[in-house]
């Protein structure tokens, strides 16, 4: 028995410390460069809940002493911040709503259609992501006070869709190609139309492309201040990138309020992120497997 003990003992693999140790050392440095990156968002957590002598203190403390929530109450009651609030809110639903009508179908088309210039639409659409925003901004502003619509909600909806409408055609008509074409051939066989097979068939199967281009789209309205800051003068337009501006006062700035108005900008986005989680994991491995 002992014998026997000992051999197989004997076959024990050897400890690699090397390998133990280079694999901790990348565990350190990726949990220090994940600290670092949220070290400026949980500040300004701190920062949006002291109190103002502790704000403008020239004593460092990390953990407010009196917590209060005496900013977020500022914010909505000094401020306009409950109009820029729903102002990006309906602008930025709205203009992903828009993407997802207008840009589905045009990158469906072009995944499943061929015909004469394709290519090059594709590429001007592709150009036409390139092209600088500021670029964009003098035409736009032009366009919309010829037409009475400067100073709207809906400029600035068609314009931030006009602005994300190309990243979608490119994203969805990725999506597009990877479903295979023997399943739209199979529905017309059965008796399905176009729109029919593209409603019923192919649509569903790109759930997580659908969801991937209305998180970036969402998101890149959501921090927008390009958009608001050309075609907005009032505050009934002004989206909350814009208005958190407001907080620069003549005589300094309001640091307890700033902060707190930070803080609401950035939660409806990591929600919304939360929402959409599963469906943007699903797309970043589609496609991962060949068979």
């Amino acid at each position: 028995m002992s014998s026997v003990a000992m051999s197989r003992g004997s076959y024990a693999r050897p400890i690699r410390w090397g390998k133990i140790t280079s694999t901790t050392i990348v565990y350190l440095l990726a949990i220090v460069s994940v600290l670092i990156a949220l070290w400026p968002i949980f500040w300004i957590i701190l920062t949006s809940i002291r109190p103002l002598h502790e704000i403008t203190s020239t004593r460092l403390q990390i953990l407010p002493q009196a917590p209060t929530l005496e900013n977020y109450v500022n914010v909505f009651t000094r401020y306009k911040t409950s109009t820029y609030l729903a102002n990006s809110m309906i602008v930025s639903t709205g203009t992903v709503i828009f993407n997802l009508i207008l840009g589905a179908p045009a990158a469906y088309a072009m995944a499943r259609f061929s015909f004469r210039g394709e290519r090059i639409l594709f590429g001007m659409i592709i150009i036409f992501r390139m092209i600088p925003m500021f670029a964009a901004m003098i035409p736009l502003f032009m366009i919309f006070s010829s037409v009475m619509l400067l100073d709207t909600l809906t400029s600035l909806i068609i314009a931030e869709t006009a602005l994300k409408l190309p990243v979608t055609i490119w994203l969805l008509r990725n999506f597009f190609i990877d479903v295979p074409k023997e399943l739209d051939e199979s529905a017309r066989v059965d008796g399905c139309s176009t729109w029919g097979g593209f409603f019923r068939i192919a649509l569903p199967l790109i759930q997580p492309g659908l969801a991937a281009a209305a998180v970036l789209a969402f998101l890149w309205t959501w921090n927008d201040l390009i958009v608001t800051l050309i075609l907005s003068n009032t505050d009934k337009s002004t989206m909350l990138p814009l208005g958190i501006t407001k907080f620069l006062l003549e005589f300094g700035v309001d640091w307890g309020s700033l902060t707190a108005c930070g803080v609401l900008m950035f939660i409806p986005t990591v929600l919304f992120v939360f929402i959409a989680e599963r469906y943007l994991v699903a797309g970043l491995t589609l496609g991962g497997v060949k068979e």
